[in-house]
């Protein structure tokens, strides 16, 4: 063996400390990409909760404007209290904006959920159950809205949307008198 005990020691312990190095700046690279992540994921939910929401809500407040001329006496209206669960498949970054739709006081259909995914983008499906339900947040239901990325909805995304669950709603429902309900999917 040409190296000395002392060298290969030496070599020994340099690669181990140069190791250790290494490992050290690979875990600050990813604690720094992690919280990277976590300010854009936070930017993300706060724009959906202040500007989507306004949004949805300027297209509502006109919808809602519009219907207030009509005989069906129709008026969407927000529903407080859904919950994203643990068990939604896909997830969403945080809670969702859900609106029902009522005539003559009644609620008609499924309520309108309206959700920020974990990759930022907009999803909307319709839930059949109340927010109140455990299982609310795994029985959802398509009615052909096809996700966004955040930074695209706007007005017109917003009126799309509106326009659509109405659309849903009154395939599968009487906006009359008659409000039997029956469940879309």
């Amino acid at each position: 063996m040409s190296d000395t005990l002392e060298h290969q020691l030496d070599l020994l312990l340099d690669t181990r400390w140069e190791q250790r190095r290494q490992c050290d700046a690979d875990r600050l690279q990813k604690e720094k990409a992690i919280r990277g992540r976590s300010a854009e994921f936070e930017t993300r939910q706060k724009r959906f909760l202040s500007d989507v929401r306004r949004l949805i809500s300027d297209a509502v407040g006109q919808a809602n404007r519009h219907f207030a001329g009509r005989s069906e006496a129709c008026q969407f209206r927000e529903v407080l209290g859904y919950r994203t669960g643990p068990l939604y498949v896909g997830g969403s970054a945080c809670n969702p904006i859900a609106y029902e739709l009522r005539v003559n006081g009644q609620e008609v259909g499924e309520t309108l959920i309206v959700e920020l995914t974990r990759d930022g983008l907009i999803d909307a499906s319709l839930g059949p159950l109340r927010p109140s339900v455990p299982e609310a947040h795994t029985s959802r239901v398509a009615f052909g809205w096809r996700p966004i990325p955040l930074y695209q909805f706007d007005r017109r995304s917003a009126s799309e949307l509106v326009i659509g669950y109405l659309a849903a709603i009154t395939q599968h429902w009487s906006l009359g008198g008659d409000t039997e309900r029956r469940s879309i999917g």
